[in-house]
């Protein structure tokens, strides 16, 4: 019996012995540890902060307004790449219980302006896309002829006294207009 609590007290002491000497080797271990994670943690964090602003989210773009009978929806489509050719273009969803929307061309009741309070030139377009009656999903489209340029502080769409609402105004700032610089 002797011999076993010997030899547990050699393997003990050993065991502390090895485990004394490698004290700070482990504990710089670790400490390198836990800096490179923090610093590969920093350098993920960065990575997605520069990955998220180059992705465009529609929402970010998406201006809404629920004065009234008619609910609108409107995205600025062109900063998304989804914009046709030769215009600057609006995807306006406009949704209610009351109004035949197909008898309402928004075109007739709409302005864009910029900070300046210049338009664009030409006549806008109601374009057709989805739905009908009580909910659609349409183009709202402005000839651009170089409208939006890197000075554009924003943009504003006037639509006014369309079915019961005076005015409703939709708002892009600077950084949702696309402007590459």
């Amino acid at each position: 019996m002797n011999k076993k609590i010997l030899m547990f007290a050699i393997i003990l002491s050993l065991i502390i012995f090895i485990a004394g000497c490698n004290k700070d080797k482990g504990e710089t271990r670790i400490i390198k540890t836990q800096e490179t994670t923090e610093i590969e943690a920093n350098k993920q964090t960065e990575k997605k902060a520069v990955s998220n602003a180059n992705k465009l989210n529609p929402r970010d773009y998406e201006r809404f307004n629920g004065d009234g009978a008619v609910q609108m929806s409107i995205i600025f489509a062109n900063p998304l790449g989804q914009g046709k050719k030769g215009y600057l273009t609006f995807v306006a969803a406009l949704d209610n219980h009351s109004y035949n929307l197909d008898d309402f061309d928004l075109s007739k009741y709409v302005t864009l302006v910029d900070d300046k309070g210049n338009s664009p030139k030409g006549k806008a377009k109601w374009e057709a896309y989805s739905g009908g009656g009580h909910h659609v999903i349409n183009y709202l489209l402005f000839p651009d002829g170089g409208f939006i340029t890197p000075e554009t502080k924003y943009i504003k769409l006037i639509i006014k006294d369309f079915i019961d609402v005076p005015v409703r105004e939709f708002v892009w700032e600077k950084e949702f207009l696309g402007i590459k610089e």
